[in-house]
């Protein structure tokens, strides 16, 4: 709430100030004797003043949202359809995050789209692995989404009190729960990736010894 107050409220302080110190440097250069002079002082101060003013409020100083990383088409319809769900959500999730001014809550949704990402990428690469994050784009995203709104709500009302700084923490906890489970979907991911390559080795050494290529193989051939 106060940083969106501080969007409204500064480009005007600005606006001001410009205006204020505009008049006091004509004045200061020259001489203020005649109506037409008080006037042009005006023109010129009101005029950079308005410069100043439209130029402030076209700087976005909100929150940058990290970038948005490219994830290919995999060609798997169902695959396709539950990252672009997940995209969609991180999206609304950014979107609440930017209304937010509170720096620990941020940083928690910058490690929950850092780890999704990994995740949406994982699965862009092995499409067959997508029943897997189903869970994760049907409901533990969407209650991320659904706890941030909450917050914000609460940020934008003022709500103050007991009751809304237990919520708080609530969510915060909520929150690095969601993070420990992606985090573990990912790494469950990858184990599967992990023994998909284990695999291919145990067979490309059986094959090795059986065409005599391997060192002990060679070996024995040599003797």
């Amino acid at each position: 709430m106060q940083q969106k107050k501080q969007r409204k409220t500064g480009p005007w302080i600005a606006g001001i100030i410009t205006a204020l110190l505009a008049g006091l440097i004509y004045w200061l250069i020259f001489p203020l004797e005649k109506a037409q002079h008080f006037i042009l002082c005006g023109c010129i101060s009101l005029g950079l003043g308005w410069l100043i003013l439209v130029m402030a409020q076209g700087v976005d100083t909100s929150k940058a949202a990290p970038a948005q990383k490219k994830i290919k088409k995999t060609g798997d319809a169902a695959a396709d359809a539950l990252i672009e769900k997940g995209q969609e959500l991180l999206f609304h999730i950014r979107r609440e995050n930017a209304l937010i001014p509170d720096p620990a809550l941020s940083h928690q949704m910058e490690r929950l789209e850092e780890v999704t990402n990994k995740i949406f990428h994982t699965v862009a690469d092995r499409p067959s692995a997508a029943p897997q994050i189903r869970r994760a784009m049907d409901y533990y995203l969407p209650t991320a989404l659904k706890m941030l709104q909450g917050f914000r709500k609460m940020d934008e009302r003022g709500i103050t009190g007991e009751s809304a700084l237990s919520a708080r923490q609530q969510i915060h906890s909520g929150m690095d729960i969601i993070i420990r489970a992606f985090e573990k979907q990912l790494d469950h991911l990858y184990q599967n990736e992990i023994l998909d390559i284990s695999t291919d080795i145990d067979v490309l050494e059986a094959m090795l010894k059986q065409d005599g290529l391997r060192e002990g193989g060679l070996q024995e051939n040599n003797e």
